[in-house]
């Protein structure tokens, strides 16, 4: 099958739960074509009014051999002709304390969270260069712009700096790029088995400030107030905008996160300013 001129193919990662799951569907139903990947392709399940439209493929992002990542976007290239939108949403969870994570943890997570991500843009965007045009959503978090537990906060300020330098990057080949920042969204990617809680590297002093184990507890409960579907949608019009953010909080939480933020960013840059304009050749020392 090769889409239309009017239908807009979409490449998705971790498509087979919470958020991932719910960006194809709305896809789906918006009348699009979509690849959607998983590390395990057998939890995407898809309304048979639908199977002509989707193609079903595995992927984990964790793998180094980028050869695996050219020869499913290959095979979703084949089939609809085309790739519109690119959504790197496959991620590793975990809000263990820098001290007590071990370098292996740490380049886990980021070889999914931050390395991964790039391997699929990079199969892609030959592809979105040859077209002059594509739109490129990366999955952050509002984590990437906030103080946390450093390995998971760290990968996701990566990503979000990723995205920034990328997307300055590839407009000139009319190829745009949003960060997508959720907040807390009623998904399973709190369940236990999913993220890790426990350090690797257990360190007596910090017993006393361990919140980790009752925030997961809390989250398993599924009472975050975002809700997948309607980030979905959100997605989808924002793809089919004319000025596509850069940046996209997303969440009743995520653009309070993301102000506070910039807000610090701002009070440490002004107070600190005037002696700082002074440090170059052609100042005086006043």
């Amino acid at each position: 099958m090769m889409s239309n001129m009017n239908t807009k193919v979409w490449f998705v990662t971790g498509a087979g739960k919470g958020i991932g799951k719910a960006i194809v569907n709305a896809i789906l139903k918006n009348g699009d074509c979509v690849i959607a990947t998983a590390r395990n392709p057998e939890e995407i399940s898809v309304p048979s009014e639908y199977k002509n439209r989707i193609m079903t493929e595995q992927l984990d992002v964790s793998c180094p051999d980028e050869t695996i990542y050219s020869d499913v976007v290959q095979k979703g290239l084949e089939r609809f002709g085309q790739i519109d939108f690119l959504v790197n949403n496959a991620g590793f969870g975990g809000i263990t304390n820098f001290e007590e994570t071990s370098e292996k943890m740490i380049r886990d997570m980021f070889e999914v969270n931050v390395f991964g991500l790039m391997r699929v843009t990079r199969a892609i965007l030959p592809i979105m260069r040859r077209q002059r045009n594509g739109h490129i959503f990366n999955i952050a978090s509002a984590a990437g712009y906030s103080a946390g537990p450093v390995p998971y906060h760290t990968s996701k300020f990566a990503v979000t700096g990723f995205s920034t330098s990328l997307a300055f990057e590839v407009a000139p080949f009319g190829i745009r790029v949003t960060n997508v920042a959720p907040g807390l969204f009623r998904t399973n990617f709190y369940d236990k088995g999913r993220w890790e809680i426990e350090p690797d590297l257990p360190i007596n002093d910090y017993d006393s400030c361990r919140w980790q184990t009752e925030f997961v507890a809390n989250a398993q409960k599924k009472e975050q107030p975002g809700n997948p579907d309607k980030l979905a949608e959100l997605l989808i019009e924002v793809a089919y905008s004319e000025n596509p953010p850069l940046h996209l909080a997303i969440g009743e939480d995520a653009p309070a996160v993301i102000d506070a933020y910039c807000d610090k960013l701002k009070s440490d840059t002004d107070m600190w300013r005037e002696k700082a304009v002074k440090t170059g050749f052609s100042t005086n020392p006043s």
